[in-house]
């Protein structure tokens, strides 16, 4: 796919001398620099929700005797 998108010209010098530098087309630079953003976006994005969740989540104070039974349960299917 074609986009076209205007960047300052200092920066367009510094994406052509990376690309150089590393053998790489202007094209898959800038993919990769998108890619990276997008997923490091996507990260902050799940930790915020993460840390939303903190205090609003109980656990019971019986928690590790039921995840013993469930283990116990789990090995006599087997």
């Amino acid at each position: 796919m074609r986009i076209t998108a205007n960047i300052p010209d200092n920066m367009g010098r510094l994406v052509k001398n990376f690309a150089d530098n590393e053998k790489k087309s202007v094209s898959s630079v800038i993919t990769e620099a998108v890619q990276s953003y997008i997923v490091a976006k996507r990260k902050q994005e799940s930790g915020k929700k993460v840390l939303d969740l903190i205090g609003k989540a109980h656990i019971s104070k019986d928690i590790h005797k039921d995840i013993e039974n469930m283990r116990l349960e789990s090995h006599d299917r087997s």
